[in-house]
């Protein structure tokens, strides 16, 4: 019976998925950009754990780097001159409700714009190709090469989701950076992808104040930068969860079911990826994430 109610789940899946993608999905994946097989790339989450993994100089050094967010207002930015940038969320590029927020996010989009001095490729969500304001923050800088991808949600059975997901049409849903990366990783064929500062450890951060709001302490790799230069987030003390760009805070089981989802993307990612003849390794102390295999790059060198 649960073999059954999981396949009727799976069906019902490819309808709602084909809904959002005639509703949802804004462009096909660029096929101008090259494919990378046989070569590695290292994802650059902005966990904690990453300031060690980065000591770790050698294992970089063949390799080709993506970061993601925050990662260009720091100074590891311009020194390791990363080959990819991808921006998930969509108050980068739309209004954003909290003033606050919409500085920090604006000024992190100049700060990729000033500071890139390399050939490097902008990956952003194909909603955002109709808004015109942030175009201009780039238009002066001829290092950097725009690619959309498309961020709906795909579910169902694997034809199906690894079809989609091949000709860009969408991914497990999206619920963190790293997921629309790996995805991108995975259709320019690397052969190995390595994540490097992918704690995910939120859940022994989490807790309920006694009003009643859910409290998260996200910490990243640049927070004690972060006491130093003002235009950082001090992510060392808890905040409240909202939902994206509205002012409305998430309950505690909306929080949790946000960690359901990215986690169990990341086993439909895992799954993707061995269909493809992907490898990914979590090269990341501690983490979480429990669907890829691990390296400890400290012990041993990989390819």
């Amino acid at each position: 019976m649960v073999k059954l109610r999981d396949f009727i789940l799976e069906v019902g899946g490819i309808f709602l998925s084909i809904i959002k993608i005639i509703f949802m999905s804004r462009v096909p994946f660029n096929s101008k950009l090259e494919k990378k097989p046989g070569k590695s790339l290292v994802l650059l989450g902005n966990g904690p754990s990453l300031n060690d993994t980065l000591k770790q100089k050698d294992f970089f050094e063949d390799k080709d780097l993506l970061c993601v967010n925050y990662f260009c207002r720091t100074e590891e930015f311009q020194e390791l001159k990363p080959s990819y940038y991808v921006i998930t969320s969509l108050e980068y590029f739309f209004n954003e409700e909290k003033e606050h927020f919409a500085i920090e996010r604006r000024r992190t989009l100049e700060s990729i714009a000033k500071n890139t001095h390399w050939p490097m490729i902008f990956f952003i969500p194909a909603k955002a190709k109709s808004q015109q304001e942030w175009k201009s923050i780039f238009k002066d800088n001829k290092y950097i090469s725009i690619y959309y991808f498309n961020t709906t949600p795909i579910s169902g059975l694997s034809f199906f989701t690894n079809f989609c997901f091949s000709n860009n049409l969408g991914m497990p849903r999206p619920h963190n950076v790293l997921i629309p990366a790996m995805m991108l990783g995975i259709r320019m064929r690397y052969e190995y992808l390595y994540v490097a500062g992918a704690d995910h450890s939120w859940l022994k951060e989490i807790y309920v104040d006694s009003d009643n709001e859910v409290l998260l302490s996200q910490k990243h790799f640049y927070d004690n930068q972060a006491k130093k230069q003002e235009h950082y987030r001090d992510m060392s003390v808890a905040q409240p969860m909202y939902h994206g760009g509205s002012a409305a805070t998430r309950k505690l089981h909306e929080v949790i079911e946000k960690f359901y989802y990215t986690f169990r993307s990341y086993w439909k990612i895992k799954s993707y990826a061995e269909d493809k003849s992907v490898n990914i390794y979590n090269i990341t102390p501690e983490s979480y994430i429990d669907a890829f295999d691990r390296i400890d790059i400290t012990q041993k060198k990989q390819s």
